[in-house]
């Protein structure tokens, strides 16, 4: 089963695929392929766009008031943070504002205190939405996939390689994106800092 339930819609799919089979075994084939590329964008983005999923943001504090959310947060949960012996402290939720579209949080009283790793708990608002620039490349990769696949030799758009020197082994990798597909992705990938 997939991390990611696809926020493209199956129908959605077979209309780009020219497909119009109500067979229900290629209808659960065609939704394994959406949930595998959805998998990969996301993981690539290292973003979520699923209304309403909880989240946990792991962090060490910056010594500020303000921490940028990794994903958009729609309702807080908990705030805790663990010195460095492990203790955990559980700070009130009532601390925290949520602010720019719950993208970041403002500690009112209290900083985001260096030493400490903090743990926020959300969820994402039932309101997100996908950008419709992912949802089209998660159906390019989707499609790409069922093209890979031979449709329904089980490959599912990977390359297998095997055999190094003196020891059999298998590895598994996702077929690379387009530099198209990376440039339209661009401005949704999450920068490391």
């Amino acid at each position: 089963m997939s991390t990611y339930p696809s926020p493209v819609s199956l129908s959605d799919f077979q209309r780009y695929l020219k497909d119009t089979t109500t067979d229900i075994s290629i209808q659960a084939f065609y939704q394994s392929i959406l949930d595998t590329a959805t998998e990969k964008i996301y993981t690539y983005l290292d973003r979520d766009y699923t209304p309403g999923i909880m989240k946990t943001d792991i962090f060490f504090g910056n010594g500020l008031h303000v921490h940028r959310m990794n994903n958009p947060a729609g309702v807080l949960h908990t705030w805790k943070y663990y010195d460095a012996e492990g203790n955990e402290t559980v700070v009130s939720i009532s601390e925290l504002v949520l602010m720019a579209n719950g993208t970041v949080a403002v500690a009112a009283n209290k900083r985001f205190s260096r030493e400490f790793e903090h743990r926020i708990v959300y969820d994402q608002p039932l309101s997100l939405t996908c950008p419709e620039t992912v949802r089209q490349v998660i159906i390019e990769v989707a499609a790409m996939i069922f093209e890979e696949s031979k449709q329904g030799s089980s490959r599912l758009g990977i390359e297998v390689e095997s055999d190094r020197s003196d020891t059999n082994y298998e590895r598994v990798r996702y077929q690379d994106l387009t530099d198209r597909q990376e440039r339209m992705l661009a401005p949704y990938k999450r920068i490391p800092v």
